[in-house]
């Protein structure tokens, strides 16, 4: 299970992969699992071009998530629920669930209002899955709600500035439609890839709240030796941010993969 977990998450998402191998061999499993239902979730949403049919994996998600915590209990035969099954001590259905819930609104190609709505999004995603990670590794409390809120919003503003192109086309692109009208600029614009100027010009509000949620989470290190396994890649988001194309249509350039490895060390061996 862990080994087909971990050849998934190298190629879709590095920067939580290889913090979670500097976790406790007691929880690195669970955080694989978690992280491979975050990248199910996130596939099914954005990678269904019905959204009857994204609509479908979801619910099965959200059913085999529940069936974990039946009594008495009913694994699915999945790699991701059957590492999940450990983790029910440790993370409750209600704690669990609406991570999963938060993604039907991908579904529904609905333009974010403003920023409040978009931050609301990135709280209940990226933000829920760092408190999540905090769980599994037995770190709950070990920061304050503020920093693991802005620590989500750092790492979750940043990813969907990075994957611009395909929210676009979804029509759940990481701009709310007040920053759109003042640009004179519309979902469907973005949707077709047209307006690159405008869009560009929209973007600019939601990149400076990305940045200053970066810089309050810079302002919290040294970061306890326990929770870098849960959230460390975060720290990462600036570097990702300083690669954003100036045309947010175009696909930001990653991370150096050595200068990840050896960011990520550090890290985890001082906290800074």
């Amino acid at each position: 299970m862990v080994k087909e977990i971990d050849s998934l998450l190298q190629a879709a998402d590095p920067d939580r992969y290889l913090c979670a191998l500097f976790a406790q061999p007691e929880h690195r499993a669970g955080l694989l699992a978690l992280y491979g239902l975050n990248h199910e979730l996130g596939r099914a949403a954005d990678s269904s071009s019905e959204s009857l049919i994204g609509e479908m994996k979801l619910t099965w998600w959200r059913d085999a998530v529940a069936d974990l915590y039946a009594d008495p209990p009913k694994v699915r035969r999945h790699d991701v629920t059957e590492g999940l099954a450990a983790l029910t001590d440790r993370i409750s259905l209600a704690d669990l669930t609406p991570l999963i819930e938060a993604r039907f609104d991908d579904l529904s190609a609905r333009p974010f209002t403003d920023l409040d709505d978009l931050l609301a999004y990135v709280d209940a995603t990226a933000g829920r899955l760092v408190s999540l990670a905090l769980a599994v590794v037995g770190a709950r409390d070990a920061l304050a709600p503020e920093t693991v809120q802005v620590a989500g919003r750092a790492w979750g503003l940043t990813g969907l500035l990075r994957a611009f192109p395909i929210r676009a086309q979804i029509g759940r692109a990481p701009i709310g439609g007040d920053a759109l009208a003042a640009v004179d600029a519309t979902p469907a614009m973005m949707a077709q890839g047209l307006g690159a100027e405008k869009i560009a010009q929209a973007r600019v509000g939601i990149v400076e709240t990305a940045k200053a949620a970066c810089a309050r989470l810079e302002a919290a290190r040294p970061l306890p030796a326990d929770v870098v396994p849960a959230m460390g890649y975060c720290l990462l988001a600036p570097t990702h941010l300083r690669r954003l194309p100036d045309n947010p249509y175009a696909l930001a350039p990653d991370i150096n993969p050595l200068a990840r490895r050896l960011r990520l060390t550090w890290l985890a061996l001082t906290g800074r």
